[in-house]
Parts: C-alpha cells; structure tokens; sequence
C-alpha cells in the first residue's frame, strides 16, 4: 500500500470526525462573543466589549438569579428523591423476583413512553384538583416522576453487576438484612446511585414542557424564565446564561479528569 493511500485511509476519517464535531460544537461556541456585545439585542460587539450583561445574571431583579436558585432547589430534591425511590426499587426487584417487580419496573418507566406534552395534560388535570398548581410540592413531585425513569436504568444496571451468591453467601454466615444491605448490597451501588443522581438532577434542571403547564407566576424556574424571555423579546442575557452553563459544563468535566480519573489510575 502506498503512503498517499495509507494516509488517506487514515486522514479521511479523523478529517471527517473533526467536521462533524465542529459542526454540533461550533455554533454553540458562537454564543460566548455574543453574551458580551454592548447592545441590547443579540448581536457580536460593535463599539467594545461589555459585562452588562452578566452583570444582569446576578441583578434579583432581574429574574435570573431567582430562577437559578428555584431550579437548583427543585433538581436537588427531585434528585435526592428520585434517586432514593429507584434504589429502594432496584434493590427490592433485585431481592425479590417475581411478576409484580417487572410490572412495576414498567410503570416506574412510563414516562419515558408517554409524550411529554400528554403527559403535562394529564398533571394540569390532575393538579388543578388538589390545588397543586403552581407550587413548589406539585413541580417536585412532577420532577420527580420524570426522573425516576434514568434513575432506575442507572441503578438497575449497577445492581446488575452484583453476584447473587454474595448475598446468599451473606445469609448463610448469620447476617441480618441492614448488615447485608450495608455491607453487600450498598458498596456495589455507589457509582449507580451517582448516576442516578447526576442524570436525575440533569432531568430536573432542564425540564420546560410539563412545568410551563403547572406553573404561573410564583414558580419560574430557569428553563421557563429563558422560554419567557425567548417569547417576550430576546435578551442577550439570553446568551451570558449560556455562556455560564457552557462553562459550568466544561469545568465539571475537567475536574472528573483531573480528579476522578487520577483516582482511579493504578498507582506505580
């Protein structure tokens, strides 16, 4: 094989790989010149560049910060609940298998097959009845069910690494349920349950279409702040919130290589 070949058969595919990733990422990238025009609509800096409007991020008046701080207070509970009704299922198919745990497991999944916007419908309804609209209760309940769904998968395939002989094993040496829960059945869910947890907090923080159904004017999380300004006028705080996600984003992912891959590189 000649160089020229061999070196197209191994340039193509990297030069198509690198077209394809500035593709998708390109565009996002465009937003962080644009959050610090100087105008007052979306634009690239004309006259200087200009801070006003990260400065308007953290303005309570504004908005923006209120409904940072309304969707990190729901994500973190509908995480730490979501996460907490998908362990005790996951353990509890995993203990007892049988006919109810699979019907169950469908149910606890349903909202990953119902249409979201039926699904909104079907809360609107629901909530009106018991007064639960635009609350804090009703949005993290809502939170809830719809990230119980990556919860479980996450949990459930963790928990599937984990050899049932250990746990009878356990049973036969005399130990007690919480020991064998504690001492066998929770060290092998530890990277579930972070999974769980991340892509339930992930599912809670993005959330737009059922909550712009349940929630009015005492709720407003930031998904339905930015839908709101999108629907108003657009604001290039618009892009400086996503220039701070997009940055959030990529400090989050430099610390889990920094740290977490160092961690677990054998030491020499």
């Amino acid at each position: 094989m000649s160089p020229a070949r061999r070196l197209l058969q191994i340039g193509a595919p990297k030069l198509l790989a690198w077209l394809l990733l500035a593709f998708l990422f390109v565009p996002i990238l465009v937003v962080i010149p644009v959050s610090l025009t100087d105008r007052d609509y979306l634009s690239l800096p004309q006259d200087g560049i200009s801070l006003s409007h990260y400065a308007a991020l953290l303005d309570w008046r504004a908005g923006w910060l209120s409904s940072m701080a309304t969707s990190l207070g729901i994500a973190l509970a509908a995480s730490f609940l979501a996460t907490a009704v998908a362990a005790a299922y996951a353990i509890g198919a995993f203990v007892y298998v049988g006919r109810w745990p699979s019907l169950l497991r469908v149910v606890l999944l349903s909202p990953l097959i119902v249409p979201p916007i039926i699904y909104a419908v079907g809360m609107v309804k629901l909530w009106s009845r018991f007064g639960l609209l635009d609350s804090w209760i009703g949005v993290t309940i809502v939170h809830v069910m719809l990230a119980i769904p990556l919860a479980v998968l996450a949990i459930g395939a963790s928990l599937s690494n984990l050899d049932p002989r250990m746990v009878q094993a356990a049973r036969s040496l005399g130990a007690r349920p919480p020991t064998i829960f504690l001492r066998v059945i929770l060290p092998n869910l530890g990277s579930g349950i972070g999974a769980g947890a991340i892509l339930a907090f992930i599912t809670s923080w993005d959330e737009i279409t059922v909550t712009l159904f349940i929630t009015g004017r005492r709720i407003v999380t930031l998904p339905r702040r930015i839908w709101t300004s999108i629907a108003d006028s657009v604001d290039p705080a618009l892009a400086a919130i996503a220039s701070a996600l997009l940055l959030a984003t990529l400090l989050a992912l430099l610390v889990r290589l920094l740290f977490v891959e160092r961690g677990g590189s054998p030491s020499r």
